[in-house]
């Protein structure tokens, strides 16, 4: 008989065994989380600076995809909360578009003259963004709410509190200058003023994502995946201690 030569195979993961192939798997996903953070907490912090800050919020929003996409080594309720966060995230801008839309093609669709409705029109456009912006900072909440101790919770909060103060604001003291009701030597002062009250909720947000990766980086999070108790192939029973 010729000889019979035995081929060794591979083993059934690249990683060796599936709990390495999965501990393999949630290191990319954490790595995912902590660059997403490091790019939410830069994104945040140049994005109320002028004619940059158009490039920091392009950035935090490559930093909040990382964080969707790492959702899962952190557990269930994170990975629900980051599905939470983007839907009302599109929301809060479906809502702004579609208010901002509808107000303007009624102001200049009555033939009574725009005049009477310009006031009407821009308080209510306020309104809309007021309440689309609020949409829209839920998702910021929501985001890292799961990775959180109580310190960064109450910093999200703030930060959603502030930013819906400075919305209102803006209504206050902006829209009634572009209505025409309102005198012109204020609306500069308000408007640098509210730009530079919007570095308060960027750097609140900014400092929450910021514990919340140090969490990870100091292996606080996610926990460690405890061994599986063993299990004998095709139903055998394990052997214990005692056998021989």
């Amino acid at each position: 008989m010729p000889p019979v030569f035995s081929v060794p195979q591979p083993p059934p993961y690249p990683y060796g065994s599936a709990a390495g192939y999965w501990e393999h798997h949630l290191a990319g996903k954490i790595d995912n989380t902590k660059t997403g953070l490091l790019l939410l907490v830069i994104g945040l912090a140049i994005s109320w600076i002028p004619f940059i800050g158009a490039i920091g919020g392009l950035v935090a929003l490559i930093g909040a995809l990382l964080v969707i996409l790492g959702r899962e080594a952190f557990g269930r309720e994170h990975a629900r909360n980051t599905i939470l966060a983007l839907v009302f995230f599109f929301v809060g801008i479906g809502v702004t578009v579609a208010g901002a839309l509808a107000l303007f093609f009624a102001a200049f669709s009555y033939r009574t003259g725009p005049s009477s409705l310009v006031q009407p029109t821009f308080a209510w456009l306020g309104v809309i963004t007021i309440i689309g912006g609020g949409v829209t900072g839920i998702s910021e909440v929501l985001l890292t709410y799961a990775l959180q101790l109580s310190t960064g919770r109450i910093l999200l909060w703030t930060a959603y509190a502030t930013s819906i103060a400075i919305s209102i604001v803006n209504l206050l003291f902006i829209v009634p200058f572009l209505s025409g009701t309102g005198t012109g030597l204020l609306v500069f002062p308000t408007v640098f003023l509210t730009i530079f009250l919007g570095i308060i909720p960027a750097l609140l947000y900014a400092a929450a994502y910021y514990l919340a990766r140090q969490r990870i980086v100091r292996r606080e999070i996610p926990s460690p995946i405890t061994p599986q108790p063993f299990m004998a192939p095709y139903g055998g029973i394990p052997p214990t201690s005692g056998s021989g």
